[in-house]
């Protein structure tokens, strides 16, 4: 008599996935409320994302790579590629078999700059949701989100990608109609900025905020792909405190406006700024400008609206 074997577990493959950038084409900030301010904000995905392979049967080990593995990327616990998926598994437990994800082991591909405003780690967080539930079989969308918006408000939105209206904390999402392709050079800073310490300035310099609004002018010229009209109405009411700390910011911009840039913007508190220009050929003239200017680290062309988040293999 032959005695069965018992199968061996098998291992799912590795999954990829990739995950946009963000730019805050208008940003308008309220009073803090609860440690949060309200937010009237405009995000854009960007053609600049992150790849994120999931590799199950891991040691739980985080590995980052790519143009901007930076030190300051943390390798441990407080990555908010880890943190999102340490949510998912305390959602789904009880339910669902989750132990494909309790060794993932994550190598990011980080290609958005670090601290800059651009949304790099929050896309982590997105890319990483999507391929954990693809792990597992798929999730509920409104599970999914959940986790997401206690990663970070912007986590949400990177997972639809697009543009949207984003409220509250930025996680109360509607989306935006747009027209056209918007290119945009990012100048990223040679300088670090504190998104806290911005934070804390705006309270300082507007007491008494009015509350925070997305003027219906930006989405109309959204709509029309009207890129001037766009520049009359988008501001980011948190300038005035990035340029507190760091004046250099005023002069990139300006310098960006006598490069013929149609539109200067703040990306989320900085220092990273976003300048629309007219078309490929203009993004190009604009980033090489861009480049020489004093304070500016690299210019960066991408466009936008781009996807969010989604596997890209691993199927």
């Amino acid at each position: 008599m032959t005695t069965p074997l018992h199968p061996r577990t098998t291992i799912p493959a590795p999954v990829r996935v990739q995950a946009p950038g963000k730019i805050n084409i208008h940003l308008g900030v309220g009073a803090a409320n609860d440690g949060y301010h309200e937010l009237a904000t405009v995000f854009q995905a960007l053609n600049l994302g992150e790849t994120l392979t999931l590799i199950p049967g891991g040691t739980r080990s985080i590995i980052v790579q790519g143009r901007y593995a930076d030190a300051a990327v943390p390798h441990d616990e407080t990555n908010f590629a880890r943190r999102a998926v340490d949510l998912l598994i305390t959602a789904l437990e009880g339910e669902r078999d989750v132990d494909v994800l309790r060794d993932l082991d994550i190598v990011i591909d980080k290609q958005v700059p670090v601290a800059g405003g651009m949304g790099g780690g929050s896309a982590d967080a997105a890319a990483a949701l999507v391929g954990a539930a693809h792990l597992v079989g798929g999730v509920d969308d409104a599970i999914v989100h959940e986790c997401a918006v206690a990663v970070g408000a912007d986590v949400a939105f990177l997972l639809r990608g697009g543009t949207a209206i984003g409220q509250g904390r930025g996680e109360l999402l509607s989306p935006v109609l747009t027209r056209g392709t918007f290119h945009w050079v990012m100048a990223t800073s040679t300088s670090p900025l504190s998104t806290p310490d911005v934070y804390a300035r705006f309270d300082e310099l507007n007491p008494d905020p009015a509350p925070a609004a997305v003027p219906d002018q930006v989405l109309k010229a959204l709509a029309a792909g009207e890129p001037d009209t766009l520049a009359e109405f988008a501001a980011n009411d948190l300038t005035e405190a990035a340029v507190s700390f760091m004046p250099e910011i005023a002069e990139i911009m300006e310098a960006g406006r006598d490069a013929g840039a149609v539109l200067p913007l703040l990306s989320g508190s900085g220092p990273t700024i976003g300048f629309l220009a007219r078309d490929a050929h203009h993004a190009l003239d604009l980033a090489v400008l861009l480049q020489a200017t004093r304070g500016v680290n690299e210019a960066l062309r991408t466009t936008g609206p781009a996807p969010g988040a989604h596997i890209v293999d691993g199927d």
